[in-house]
């Protein structure tokens, strides 16, 4: 069972034309927003972005803290104003303790599924869960083996390391290895083919964005709201 402190810190989330998912970490004392880099790239400095809210979108002011480079498919946002209830219960940030071949979960809002379950008072959504198995390590990447869909990247890997009952953050969803596959008619082959989704997740270590957070800590103080 997934509990409220990871549940609590999970949004949808619109920049421009780009829809996926987010979520939010306490580093430093300090609130921030993470989500994937294909989403959020277009954001520089002091903008907006848009948060699923009551049944619609709403506009909320961020400041950006940075883009990993290369393939590292993270972005980390800070917000001007508290997403997290005042009192959440903590979430412990990073990959220690993940193992191969352990069960995780991730989070977020697929194909605009939206059930009409809402979190306390300020109204976002209750996102989707789905489980993975941990498959391979590959250079601050983690192979799963689950079946992502569009919407969960920039959503959070949660797991309970051993001998802990707490979840854990591990890493940021970016999207799922995919295959070209051709179309057949008839069993004859034709010009056409498609991309064929090969059920292994790609998430990037959530070390990248606390790297992030420490060269520009920017994020909101927790302690004076």
């Amino acid at each position: 069972m997934v509990t409220a402190n990871v549940i609590h810190r999970v949004f949808r989330l619109k920049v421009g034309e780009n829809i996926g998912t987010a979520f939010a970490i306490a580093e430093g004392g300090k609130e921030y927003l993470i989500t994937a880099r294909h989403i959020a790239s277009p954001l520089v400095g002091l903008c907006e972005i848009e948060l699923f809210q009551k049944g619609a979108w709403s506009q909320f002011q961020v400041t950006t803290v940075g883009h990993a480079t290369g393939d590292r498919d993270i972005s980390v946002l800070a917000p001007l104003k508290r997403l997290t209830p005042v009192n959440p219960l903590p979430l412990p940030v990073g990959s220690d303790g993940l193992v191969y071949g352990q069960d995780a979960y991730f989070l977020g809002f697929p194909y605009n599924i939206l059930t009409k379950f809402i979190l306390g008072g300020h109204g976002f959504p209750l996102p989707l869960v789905k489980r993975v198995t941990v498959s391979a390590f590959d250079q601050g990447a983690f192979l799963l083996d689950g079946h992502n869909n569009p919407g969960f990247s920039g959503g959070p890997l949660v797991f309970r390391p051993s001998n802990h009952r707490e979840f854990q953050v591990a890493a940021v969803v970016s999207g799922y290895q995919a295959i070209e596959e051709p179309i057949l008619l008839r069993g004859q082959p034709t010009p056409l083919s498609y991309m064929y989704n090969t059920g292994i997740v790609v998430a990037y270590d959530v070390g990248e964005a606390i790297s992030l957070i420490k060269a520009n800590p920017v994020g909101l103080d927790l302690g004076a709201t």
